[in-house]
């Protein structure tokens, strides 16, 4: 702001940070299995409506708050979750997955020897850990092995992670690579270069907040 300093906006950031959560009715800290738990792959799969020769997973009941909160629009809609289509993974691949699912360490980015095992380049690869909040997201969806699955995420799980309401629609590409990059915004993209919206939320409360102290305390005319 004009004038102010920028610590105070950090400061009551932190300050409204408990109370923010609260009014939302979920916890200071979500696990990766509290966010994706309901939308994991063993609850079911129907073919894809969008994608011929894809399939997509269906919803199980909410088993966490958080699932709660960003279902609740959907409450009473007979419908499945949006971009939530199962990538189609080799029998080679799966069985890479499979491979760090049982040895890599979680939220850490395997290590050389798994690298060297498989013959791989690719910078980092990351085992999620089911109890812990997941890494911040990339706009690769293969830098990330599902908690309990041998898989990358969906686009949907990737909007979970990064708060966004079941009920955002995502339009596009699924992926998209080389030259295209600089043309095209696929789904993975828009979701991993945007800031999370329950982020936005509070930090648009604060703006608000500050803005309206800040008018209070000028001088009239």
């Amino acid at each position: 702001m004009r004038g102010g300093d920028a610590k105070s906006f950090f400061s009551n950031l932190r300050a409204r940070k408990g109370r923010f959560l609260k009014s939302k009715g979920i916890m200071d800290t979500i696990s990766t299995m509290e966010a994706l738990s309901d939308l994991e792959k063993k609850h079911g799969e129907i073919s894809s409506q969008e994608t011929p020769n894809f399939n997509m997973g269906v919803y199980s009941s909410p088993k966490s708050n958080y699932q709660k909160l960003l279902r609740q629009k959907i409450v009473g809609r007979d419908l499945l979750p949006d971009s939530h289509r199962f990538t189609n993974h080799s029998a080679k691949i799966i069985g890479k997955f499979k491979y760090i699912l049982e040895n890599a360490k979680r939220n850490k980015s395997i290590d050389e020897s798994i690298k060297s095992r498989f013959n791989t380049k690719k910078r980092s690869v990351t085992e999620l850990d089911k109890n812990k909040p997941s890494p911040t997201l990339t706009t690769l969806p293969d830098d990330y092995v599902h908690y309990s699955e041998p898989r990358i995420l969906t686009v949907r799980e990737y909007a979970r992670l990064q708060s966004f309401d079941d009920s955002f629609e995502f339009k596009g590409k699924y992926t998209t690579g080389g030259d295209r990059r600089v043309k095209e915004v696929p789904r993975y993209t828009q979701i991993g270069n945007a800031i999370p919206p329950l982020c936005g939320e509070q930090v648009g409360g604060v703006f608000l907040k500050m803005c309206k102290n800040y008018v209070r305390k000028q001088p009239t005319i």
